[in-house]
């Protein structure tokens, strides 16, 4: 016991460094919530787009940035510098999301925007903080081989992620203070956030963490072809986890599309919902600690399973409190949701990593850009997903957003609001069941790892130059 504790304690990352490299999440909130969220209805409204042409519009971006996530993985995998494997894509990233966020974010007032420079546009930032997303975590698996630590660093990056989001949810009413605020305004102060804020952080993380690879892998196997990629993509455990990734994405997903229809067509809520949404993110800052112990007391998927079931039984609870009508039950249930939020984000990139290591042990490669690369599509896809199951399925009811208090209505928006998460989240629960990379089957892995890497360091030293002259 006592050489297991030493020994986790050796491979611990010191707080400051966890923090410097957990910071980058920080500012890059800045793309994903403005980009779904603020700018689509003023590009619509005040750009005079309309709503058809930005609906294309965006549709095109995410198809690119789906199509684009596996290129990316195999780059950042692929083409290594002496500077930082992933340092140098994430700086790459950096001038792409920068300047394109002086013209995306602020457009001429009153002007008329060009539809195809909009699309220009976001799909070089898409492709910037695609580039930044990958390498990052792939950074955290490198930088965090221990089984427990790995799930210290991804519970802690996403409740950095979580803090962000509210920071920018709040941002526009803080500058508020000083100038009037409007929809221009609102997303001109998230795009400067995002130009100062990012270089800031990056510079940080890259002065204070280190970045090399665990095992040292060879140059010349990184070079791998396709052959190796679908040999890969047959790995079972690895579609697991993806399939778990893809559904937690539908479930939320779900909550997330159907929330405002709950708050104002069932309970009658007449203030900021987003207020319910602060409490919400809020609330998964202290769970996460939560399912990181629960992971640290048994095992990660374990700890990902109790909080699958723990969402389950949540959103199955919602129903009666939907069905009294109470506003504070309410806000509370919301709250109680958001405590099991965290944990999907957090646990399932730690097993990516994990998978990432059980990759390499069969071929040799390491894969983490790809592998987290491909973890984004599939969250991507889940996110679309869930709008369209939601709105499909309110639409076979004959649901009207226009008028969502109908009272003939409202059984079904509450069955969808409520059953279909939980119906998805007990898929995930039964996914996590006898998850077969363990602990043990972890330390094997890294064992195996770090004989492969001695044994090569072994050989490249016989062979230089300066030992076969001595």
């Amino acid at each position: 016991m006592s050489s297991a504790t030493s020994a986790h304690q050796r491979q611990r990352i010191p707080m400051g460094r966890l923090l410097a490299y957990c910071g980058l999440t920080f500012p890059i909130v800045a793309v994903g919530m403005p980009v779904t969220t603020f700018l689509p209805p003023l590009y619509a409204g005040s750009g005079g787009l309309g709503l058809a042409t930005v609906g294309i519009i965006f549709m095109f971006a995410r198809i690119w940035d789906v199509v684009s996530d596996p290129i990316v993985g195999i780059l950042v995998d692929r083409y290594h510098w002496a500077r930082g494997p992933r340092k140098t894509w994430i700086a790459f990233s950096v001038p792409m999301l920068c300047i394109t966020a002086l013209f995306l974010y602020m457009p001429g007032r009153g002007e008329q925007a060009s539809a195809a420079l909009v699309l220009l546009q976001l799909l070089v930032l898409y492709t910037g903080w695609t580039f930044l997303q990958t390498a990052h975590q792939a950074w955290g698996a490198d930088l965090a081989p221990d089984y427990d630590e790995r799930s210290r660093l991804f519970g802690t990056r996403e409740i950095v992620n979580v803090c962000g989001s509210i920071f920018i949810l709040a941002l526009p009413a803080i500058v508020a203070n000083w100038i009037h605020v409007d929809e221009y305004t609102e997303v001109a102060v998230m795009g400067w956030f995002l130009i100062v804020m990012l270089p800031i952080a990056v510079l940080i993380a890259f002065t204070i963490v280190p970045d090399t690879l665990p095992t040292e892998t060879r140059q010349e196997k990184q070079r791998f072809d396709l052959r190796e990629i679908y040999g890969s993509l047959r790995d079972r455990t690895l579609w697991r986890v993806l399939l778990i990734e893809i559904a937690t994405g539908i479930g939320v997903g779900i909550t997330s599309a159907t929330f405002i229809f709950v708050a104002r067509g069932v309970i009658g809520y007449e203030g900021s919902v987003s207020t319910i949404l602060l409490l919400y993110f809020g609330a998964s800052i202290f769970g996460i600690p939560l399912w990181l112990w629960l992971s640290r007391r048994f095992e990660k998927h374990t700890s990902l399973q109790i909080a699958c079931l723990y969402s389950l039984v949540c959103n199955l609870l919602v129903i009666p409190i939907l069905i009294s009508g109470s506003t504070p039950l309410f806000i509370a249930a919301a709250a109680f949701l958001g405590l099991g939020f965290g944990a999907p984000q957090a646990l399932l990139r730690s097993m990516m990593a994990d998978q990432v290591d059980r990759e390499e042990v069969r071929s040799g490669t390491n894969k983490a850009g790809f592998y987290f690369a491909f973890m984004g599509t599939s969250y991507k896809l889940g996110q679309a997903s869930a709008v369209a199951i939601a709105f499909g399925m309110l639409a076979i009811m004959g649901f009207d957003p226009e008028t969502p208090g109908a009272p003939e209505k409202l059984p079904g928006l509450i069955m969808v609001y409520t059953v279909a998460p939980a119906l998805i989240f007990a898929l995930c629960a039964i996914l996590c069941h006898k998850y077969p990379v363990t602990r043990a089957q972890h330390e094997k892995d890294r064992a195996i790892l770090e004989a492969r890497a001695k044994a090569n360091a072994s050989q490249d030293q016989a062979l230089s130059p300066g030992a076969s002259a001595s």
